[in-house]
């Protein structure tokens, strides 16, 4: 039985580095998804900075989950692609119509920290 997977890689350790990995791009699609939110729904003081702020963070949030799913599929498992997935796995938590500045900013150094 072959311990090393396609790309030469030990499996048992392919395996455990892709769960971590499963576990980052769900914390990175939950942090996507509150980005957007935040975007989306931003108002009141500073709202110009913030809604650009805001899609300039998502917008490279998007390219970053594309890079974590395609490592886990190059070591041979397969990406956390459903919602369903991310909230039961995410460490950061969905959030759901905030609008105020402070608290988005709050929410953005929060997910960093858990990042």
């Amino acid at each position: 039985m072959a311990t090393k997977n396609q790309i030469g890689l030990d499996k048992a350790k392919s395996k455990i580095l892709s769960n971590s990995l499963n576990n980052l791009l769900a914390d990175y699609m939950m942090f996507y998804q509150n980005t957007r939110g935040l975007h989306w729904n931003i108002k009141g003081e500073k709202f110009f900075e913030l809604h650009l702020k805001f899609e300039e963070l998502y917008t490279n949030l998007l390219l970053k989950v594309d890079e974590v799913a395609e490592r886990i599929l190059t070591l041979g498992a397969t990406p956390l692609h459903t919602f369903d997935d991310y909230k039961s796995t995410a460490k950061i938590r969905s959030i759901k119509n905030i609008s105020d500045g402070k608290k988005g900013v709050q929410i953005i150094l929060d997910a960093f920290e858990i990042l």
